[in-house]
């Protein structure tokens, strides 16, 4: 073992905070070439945005509010009616996500996709990349929908958290009216990588917590329900700690794109065809080629 590996392990054993610290600080040393700073976002609403994520770990806006183009949502929200309306029920393994969670879209995309041209908007790539100080990549883009099911919570149903980067961002657009029925993103301020309340609750062997695991970390009445109309977007660093609450009686279908840094832990899924780079700007080219221009 290296020196370096084992002051990381000691580290990680007696001063967990101080060990984050210290991954972060190696991974934005290796992410050196794509820093980018909050302070060049000029737009008070974005900056308001990225302040938000950077103090809770999530936020919400409304496209309108953030994008305005109401002839992309428009298109967006047709092909994601088109996609719900083809869905059709498959067997699925009980207790699995498949049961309550299907990907109506997902890996391969033209570059002229609505859902491509949402997810590359230069607004939502401030946000994205204000929030995690670099230029992120597109690692992922899919179109969910949840539903109800009986029995209790499962999988993704119980608090979790991400592992894929030291920090990420996932957008959520609503394309139906989620509330509490429906099944809301839920999540647990503070408990992201720059927050306060980084201690593990008590968990499974997949690393799965009860509600009432969670609530000895952060008190249920300031978890964060994330109900909204059609046209809600919700910002979220995963890898604080997260659920979906379980659907009770209402289907959900939202987009999800998932902006990474340089050095992830895990693989890009996102195949993208068409893609004209002159028309590029250099954030949307790192966004789709994971390097710089030239």
């Amino acid at each position: 073992m290296s020196v370096g590996a084992a002051v990381r392990q000691q580290l990680a054993k007696h001063a967990p905070r101080l060990e984050e610290a210290a991954v972060r600080a190696n991974w934005r040393l290796k992410n050196r070439n794509r820093a980018f700073s909050p302070d060049d976002v000029s737009d008070p609403k974005q900056r308001q945005l990225i302040d938000a994520l950077h103090r809770d770990g999530v936020v919400v806006t409304s496209f309108d509010e953030l994008i305005g183009d109401q002839a992309l949502f428009d298109e967006a929200a047709a092909e994601a009616r088109r996609l719900h309306e083809a869905w059709k029920p498959e067997e699925a393994e009980a207790g699995s996500k498949a049961t309550f969670l299907t990907k109506l879209a997902t890996t391969r995309f033209r570059a002229d996709d609505p859902f491509v041209r949402i997810a590359l908007h230069p607004e939502v790539l401030n946000v994205a990349n204000g929030y995690l100080k670099l230029r992120s990549t597109l690692r992922a883009l899919d179109l969910w929908h949840t539903r109800p099911t009986p029995g209790a919570a499962v999988q993704t149903q119980l608090w979790h958290r991400d592992a894929d980067d030291v920090m990420n961002v996932k957008l959520f657009l609503y394309f139906t009216d989620v509330r509490v029925p429906a099944g809301p993103l839920t999540y647990a301020p503070d408990t992201h990588p720059l927050g306060n309340r980084r201690e593990l609750p008590e968990h499974d062997e997949n690393r799965r917590s009860t509600d009432e695991q969670m609530a000895r970390i952060v008190p249920e009445n300031e978890w964060r329900i994330l109900e909204g109309a059609p046209g809600t977007i919700v910002f979220a660093d995963t890898c604080g700690y997260h659920k979906q609450l379980k659907p009770e009686a209402d289907e959900r279908v939202k987009l999800v794109a998932h902006y990474v840094s340089g050095t992830p832990y895990v693989e890009g899924v996102l195949e993208l065809e068409g893609v004209d780079e002159s028309s590029l700007t250099d954030d949307q080219y790192y966004a789709v080629f994971d390097r710089s221009r030239g």
